[in-house]
């Protein structure tokens, strides 16, 4: 019998607390387990009930028993977060909480990383691990009649996805656009090339100084490596377009189709933010409603890379 595998202790922990906290949301929210295999720092993803429907309002819960890696200092639970757990709930399209349990009392604690996150500077991402705060006082106990209005506020303030026909997980596309980016060879782009919609609305100086760039006499700032060229355009003292090639793509043809998401993917934007509004075999359009932007996949000329564009000034044109 010594040929079996083992439940490890923290795995124990985790699970039963893991069941615990979705006994209690399950009285607000649909609750919806994130499988092992698709569970890359989410347990769990909710949307709010009213009575008997549904509201459309989701977030997304990383659930700790606090008898895991959680240290209680002065009036915070510290919990150790890979950074890699970290950028990934910051990319997600509705909040992400991290809720550590006490299952002795039945007691929950939660926390809202990103504000905390914000707090910091860059330095955080050359670290391994971060540890996230979780003040003690924001809990709620087991016998709640309403969610803790502090976290419902978050929720309808920053939720952005909802799940489409009923397809809860679809709302975790990211995940799915980098496993098949990554399955076609390309990889994916670190700062400053991910995320490249940051950088509209900055003032000249402040992006130049946000990708290590020096602007050129019209103000425009071009960042060059081995996989991505991107350009941040300027008017007046403001970045107001972004394109990023992607180097590796080339030399495609404007008659060969490609697979946005994947593209969107690499630049770590989750296509489920977007809403695809014209689709043409070299030119794929979006719109981002959230940061009202319009945002361009394609194909400019025969034998180019595929390009990203990135625009404030032609949303909804």
């Amino acid at each position: 019998m010594t040929k079996l595998p083992k439940r490890t202790k923290s795995q124990m922990i985790g699970t039963n607390a893991a069941d615990l906290l979705s006994s209690v949301f399950t009285e607000f929210c649909n609750v919806i387990p994130v499988p092992q295999d698709r569970d890359l720092g989410i347990d769990f993803i909710c949307e709010i009930m009213q009575g008997e429907h549904p509201t459309g309002k989701l977030f997304n819960i990383q659930c700790k028993g606090k008898e895991e890696e959680a240290k209680v200092k002065d009036n915070s639970i510290t919990v150790p977060i890979a950074v890699t757990t970290l950028n990934y709930w910051l990319l997600q399209a509705n909040p992400t909480f991290l809720i550590v349990v006490d299952r002795e009392n039945s007691i929950f604690y939660w926390s809202f990383p990103q504000d905390f996150l914000a707090s910091l500077n860059k330095k955080w991402q050359e670290q391994k691990t971060v540890s996230i705060p979780v003040s003690i006082q924001d809990r709620f106990e087991k016998d709640i009649s309403t969610l803790p209005s502090k976290l419902v506020s978050i929720v309808n303030s920053r939720a952005s996805a909802t799940p489409q026909n009923g397809d809860y997980l679809g709302t975790l596309t990211l995940a799915g656009a980098i496993n098949r980016a990554v399955d076609s060879g390309l990889n994916i782009l670190n700062a400053p090339f991910h995320r490249p919609f940051q950088y509209i609305g900055m003032s000249i100086a402040e992006a130049a100084k946000a990708v290590g760039g020096e602007p050129n006499k019209v103000g425009n700032i071009i960042i060059d490596s081995e996989q991505s060229h991107m350009l941040l355009e300027a008017e007046g003292n403001f970045i107001n377009y972004v394109d990023i090639e992607l180097k590796k793509t080339a030399p495609w043809s404007q008659s060969r189709p490609f697979d946005s998401e994947v593209i969107l993917g690499i630049l770590s934007i989750n296509p489920s933010e977007l809403e695809l509004v014209r689709k043409q075999t070299h030119f794929h359009t979006y719109y981002d409603h959230k940061r009202k932007l319009k945002i361009s996949v394609s194909c400019q000329y025969e034998g180019a890379p595929l390009s990203v564009g990135f625009s404030s000034k032609y949303y909804r044109a």
